[in-house]
């Protein structure tokens, strides 16, 4: 969408002396419809983020509940004559009771053993059946299904096949999921308007409304530095201080990554991205359970991906147009992503996004407010206010990815 079709509201004329609708009696005007239809091209990676409902807290909350990842891990060895099953906690971002949860007499559960123990059935293959599941939180007791019989080491991951009975079947116990509550704090960005007198009053070239063109400026900085809040900022506390050191302060995505620095979909230590690389990060995402749909980084990176499909580049025929370019990029685990290149960007990171699971959140009222100051002296002044966060879903789950560390 272009600059000039910004201010789309017609509730709004354009007329120098009363732009925007003020009045004598009204200062303060709520434009959030303007970031609504707002899509401009420095922007990308905010046009694919939508608004979720506003809050009335310095903080957004929101629950989280995970119902693991389909298959748990012993933290200790099951022999041929195991019959203990302990969750082992790991790297898993969910605790051993919470893994446990998952687990019902009659799972039946699959895995690849150490080494035949020489029954005819296992050919390293093992199943197993959970029996009962005892006291201890995150623990079973399981028996060897038919004649699989065999060695599974520690940290082996058994996959569930399903939790099954038999006709008859009693209740099951109560296997309700812990509730999280994850929070992201309120951060307000501000842009201020000073027009003097004979500026509101000078006819301009190409400038019908002085303040509908600083407003639509202003507004596109404020939207260029939200996009970056999204991916760059780190949360800070607010405090009655006005000084800068105060500033209230969100969560993005680099924080966010920053602090899953040791998952393994965060890689701190490539420096030049290469595709067996990527492949592999992005496909702990979708191992995990996630289905990333955006790949963000600066243009040094972005285009990497056409390098590395040039023998594949697929595209219409068409004289008047040479050379070279992939908009979205096919991974090896067959997911389609589209690649986002941001200018003025640093190349130090790139980040893999599921866009459906941020969120922006407003402040009720105040998701973007044009504040009509009044007068000092020969100026007349107005503010731009936008109070805001991100809602996040997935992040210690693996649905998203980075890299921190390329040059």
């Amino acid at each position: 969408m272009s600059d000039d079709l910004l201010m789309v509201t017609g509730a709004y004329n354009t007329d120098t002396s009363s732009g925007y609708g003020f009045t004598a009696n009204t200062n303060v005007r709520d434009v959030s419809q303007m970031l609504e239809l707002w899509a401009h091209e420095q922007t990308p990676l905010l046009n694919r983020i939508g608004w979720a409902e506003p809050s009335g807290g310095l903080v957004i909350e929101w629950l989280h509940e995970h119902l693991g990842f389909g298959y748990v891990a012993p933290s200790g060895a099951i022999a041929s004559n195991g019959t203990s099953l302990v969750c082992a906690t790991g790297s898993s971002p969910i605790s051993a009771a919470e893994q446990g949860k998952q687990l019902h007499r009659g799972t039946i559960l699959a895995c690849q053993g150490d080494a035949d123990s020489g029954a005819t059935e296992s050919g390293d293959v093992n199943w197993l059946i959970v029996t009962t599941v005892t006291g201890v939180i995150g623990s079973a007791t399981v028996a060897w299904v038919s004649s699989t019989t065999g060695s599974v080491a520690a940290a082996t991951k058994l996959y569930i096949v399903g939790s099954f009975v038999n006709e008859g079947s009693t209740p099951e116990r109560d296997v309700t999921r812990k509730r999280t509550l994850l929070s992201n704090k309120m951060t307000i960005l501000r842009r201020d308007i000073r027009i003097t007198g004979s500026m509101m009053s000078t006819d301009m070239h190409a400038v019908a409304n002085e303040l509908s063109h600083q407003t639509r400026l202003r507004l596109l900085e404020m939207q260029f530095e939200r996009e970056r809040s999204v991916l760059l900022s780190r949360a800070a506390a607010r405090t009655s201080d006005a000084t800068a050191e105060t500033i209230g302060l969100m969560n993005g995505m680099l924080e966010l990554m920053r602090q899953n620095r040791s998952s393994s979909f965060v890689d701190t230590s490539t420096t030049v991205l290469a595709e067996d690389t990527f492949n592999d990060v992005y496909a702990e995402c979708v191992d995990s359970g996630g289905s990333p749909d955006v790949v963000v980084g600066a243009y040094k990176h972005i285009r990497k991906f056409t390098a590395w499909d040039k023998d594949r580049v697929r595209t219409r025929v068409d004289q008047r147009l040479g050379g070279k370019f992939v908009a979205d990029y096919l991974t090896d685990t067959g997911e389609v992503v589209t690649l986002v290149g941001l200018k003025k960007f640093s190349p130090s990171w790139l980040f893999i996004i599921d866009t459906d699971k941020l969120k922006l959140r407003a402040k009720k009222g105040r998701k973007l407010l044009l504040s009509k100051l009044g007068l000092n002296g020969d100026y007349v002044e107005y503010q731009l206010i936008s109070e805001y966060s991100m809602e996040h879903h997935g992040i210690t789950d693996g649905h998203h990815a980075a890299f921190l560390a390329l040059t």
